[in-house]
């Protein structure tokens, strides 16, 4: 059987899809050039970054299997101290908000492929890169709690960053920011915009690469002017605030996006990558083992 791993993809006849579970040749090799990927330092980093795990009392008993350290080794591009600062703030985090990793359910949890509210669209940029896909105006706080979309979060983050492609070429982000502010301004709090940025920006080992913000609202608005003053030159660099949902078809093929925004995709659904990722032996070292 042919290994899909070496077919080069300027010879298949169809977008990559998001859930892939491999790295094509062509995508292995810009490991090598852009993460400093080799076996060698594939090897070295996991031993050493699994030696400072074990030489840290704040992360005894916590069981991260390789699979997830790679992860942060991609994301610092084999920079062993970087990746176990990363490693260290996402520990934190969950040790300080636990009742985000915990008592996730699929059938709740759904809500958020089934409405649309945050999500991968389906196919990735001719680049490699994962779209992350959030609709803020779908998103009832009455039928889907804060705490479940806190919960959504993470799962949606890590799950999708152990795809390799994702580990390698990143995500961009499409934010409709229409919204009704009646229904999501109460729920703008300082605390939980910061956890936003400090669980995105300071936490998860992925690389944003593009926010598109299209439709933006006075929630949108209140939102940004609100994180403004506390968001690094480089990240603002990074947002686009279009005037019109055509602008999209400037940076995204129209066979990635869906039809609203000018694209050829009619069906976003993702609930078959969520139902798997939310098995229960994946929940439960999607983020450490942590001792009971």
């Amino acid at each position: 059987m042919c290994d899909p791993s070496q077919e080069p993809v300027s010879q298949k006849n169809q977008l990559l899809p998001f859930e892939m579970g491999y790295l094509p040749k062509e995508f292995q090799e810009k490991a090598v050039s852009e993460i400093n990927e080799t076996s060698e330092n594939k090897i070295r980093g996991l031993e050493e970054l699994r030696e400072m795990v074990k030489l840290d009392e704040s992360l005894a008993g916590i069981e991260l299997d390789e699979e997830f350290l790679l992860v942060f080794l991609r994301y610092a591009k084999y920079d062993i101290k970087e990746a176990f600062s990363r490693l260290k703030n996402l520990m934190k985090l969950k040790t300080d908000h636990m009742y985000m990793f915990s008592g996730q359910l699929f059938d709740v949890i759904v809500k958020t492929a089934t409405d649309k509210v945050l999500t991968y669209l389906p196919h990735r940029c001719p680049d490699g890169c994962g779209i992350i896909y959030l609709n803020l105006d779908n998103w009832i706080p009455e039928d889907f709690p804060p705490l479940e979309v806190k919960r959504m979060v993470p799962i949606l983050l890590l799950q999708g960053v152990r795809e390799p492609m994702n580990q390698v070429n990143g995500f961009k982000v499409i934010i409709d920011a229409k919204s009704n502010p009646w229904r999501h301004l109460r729920h703008c709090t300082f605390s939980n915009l910061y956890l936003m940025y400090h669980g995105s920006q300071c936490c998860f080992p992925g690389i944003f690469h593009s926010y598109h913000i299209v439709n933006m609202a006075f929630t949108g608005k209140f939102c940004y002017q609100m994180m403004k003053p506390f968001l690094p030159e480089e990240l603002r660099r990074r947002l686009y605030i279009h005037s019109s949902t055509e602008e999209l078809l400037k940076y995204f093929p129209a066979e990635v996006l869906p039809r609203e925004y000018g694209g050829e995709v009619d069906n976003i659904d993702m609930t078959g990558w969520l139902k798997r990722v939310m098995e229960p032996e994946k929940l439960e070292m999607m983020c450490g083992k942590f001792p009971d």
